[in-house]
């Protein structure tokens, strides 16, 4: 079983400080359970990321982008390159994608 390494870019963690923060105004429990999960689902890629369905709306970036959603709210979108998974967004999916990407 091939093991490849997560790199999680300024951007993406940018993404996760956002979305944390946000949780946070509601609940801290809530907040910290998000950023687990976050983390456990960055991990989880290290094995068979290719079973994440390709993200359909970026077709000019130059590597596929897959997506993963965490808690039915959030997508990571990442690419796989040679032995690493790249991490570059992590969206909330009640946000319109488009302004974003």
């Amino acid at each position: 079983m091939n093991k490849y390494k997560v790199v999680i870019t300024s951007k993406a963690l940018e993404d996760l400080k956002n979305c944390v923060s946000f949780v946070m105004n509601v609940s801290r429990e809530a907040a910290q359970k998000l950023q687990n999960d976050l983390f456990d689902s960055f991990r989880s890629l290290e094995s068979f990321p290719e079973k994440h369905p390709i993200f359909e709306m970026i077709k000019s970036f130059p590597l596929i982008v897959r997506k993963k959603v965490v808690n039915q709210r959030y997508v990571v979108l990442f690419s796989i390159k040679e032995n690493e998974i790249l991490i570059f967004r992590i969206l909330d999916v009640r946000r319109k994608f488009e302004g974003l990407l």
